[in-house]
């Protein structure tokens, strides 16, 4: 089965992006990002995407019939008892937030409803916790663990313990508690040898088409983390650099380093990348070749839109 790409697949500049994974062989995570959406062009009302660490292990819709694992291993390794189970979890979620949002959703001109649930595993720590946010409105910001809730924004009128607590009396929760580690802890076997795997990744540094400015493109890598910004005369700039990062379709990820010169020789900068792949750290500098502003990744509105859901997992 091809771990093919289609606009949601995305996850998560993302997946400047998820910030719970960590280290493979300390930190992991089985998280859902889940979107729905009010009459935005091209997008399904309802899309769903799971993570293991920081690969994409399935995904759904609305306009599917069943949750499509996106790797052979994870679609063998588990019965069909479990995809019916995942299948029921997304439905039962996007029918509550269907009915909450979709009688004054247009009213309040609310466009999108971004939603977060998983579990983490670091040692003997675990985090198991159910997260969403609402355009404009605020988020509420559930841990299992504790059986506590906190709700930002407009949303804060909810902060009584006792609207709070409802967030623990549905299915979806319940699920979550019972069956997110040991499905996180199956899914790690599973999958060792594709979360293990290395991909050295190219760097190639351009002048950018528009303004004075500099790109740097970075691609393909895995794992996701990687520590990559500009140097001026050989000390790392602190700011004005703006970071994309975004996944390939074949489980790797790229990203994208872009900085104004503002007048200034682009000789001056090089581009430093450092990855668990390399042996050292790499630098480069400008090749003389011009990119467009996009021509990196092509991002969608719907992969903006999924990379923005993904940033929410930095704060848990």
């Amino acid at each position: 089965m091809e771990s093919y790409n289609v606009p949601v697949s995305v996850l998560f500049a993302v997946l400047s992006l998820c910030s719970v994974s960590g280290d493979h062989a300390e930190s992991h995570s089985l998280i859902y990002f889940a979107t729905y959406s009010l009459s935005i062009p091209d997008l399904p009302d309802f899309a769903r995407v799971g993570m293991l660490d920081d690969l994409q292990i399935d995904y759904y819709d609305n306009s599917l019939e069943e949750v499509v694992p996106r790797q052979q291993w994870i679609a063998n390794g588990f019965t069909a008892d479990y995809w019916t189970q995942q299948k029921k979890i997304a439905d039962f979620i996007h029918t509550i937030v269907s009915k909450q949002l979709g009688s004054f959703g247009h009213l309040l001109g609310i466009t999108y409803f971004q939603g977060i649930w998983g579990c983490t595993q670091s040692e003997n720590m675990i985090h198991l916790f159910v997260k969403f946010s609402i355009q404009d409105l605020g988020g509420i910001d559930c841990d299992l663990v504790t059986v506590n809730c906190s709700a930002t924004g407009i949303l804060k009128i909810l902060n009584d313990p006792s609207n709070l607590q409802i967030f623990f009396n549905n299915a979806a929760v319940e699920a979550v508690n019972n069956s997110c580690i040991p499905d996180l802890q199956k899914a790690l076997q599973l999958g060792e040898a594709a979360l293990e795997r290395r991909v050295v990744p190219g760097v190639t540094v351009l002048k950018r088409d528009k303004g004075e400015g500099l790109r740097c493109v970075i691609t393909p890598f895995y794992p996701r983390t990687i520590n990559a910004t500009w140097l001026r005369n050989g000390q790392a700039v602190s700011n004005g650099i703006n970071k994309i990062l975004l996944p390939n379709h074949d489980d790797t990820y790229r990203m994208e380093l872009l900085i104004e010169l503002h007048g200034q020789d682009p000789k001056m900068y090089c581009c430093q990348v450092q990855h668990s792949s390399l042996p050292e750290t790499l630098t480069m500098t400008l090749t003389g070749g011009v990119g467009g502003p996009h021509d990196a990744f092509g991002a969608s509105y719907m992969l903006v839109l999924m990379a923005t859901l993904v940033m929410i997992v930095g704060t848990l």
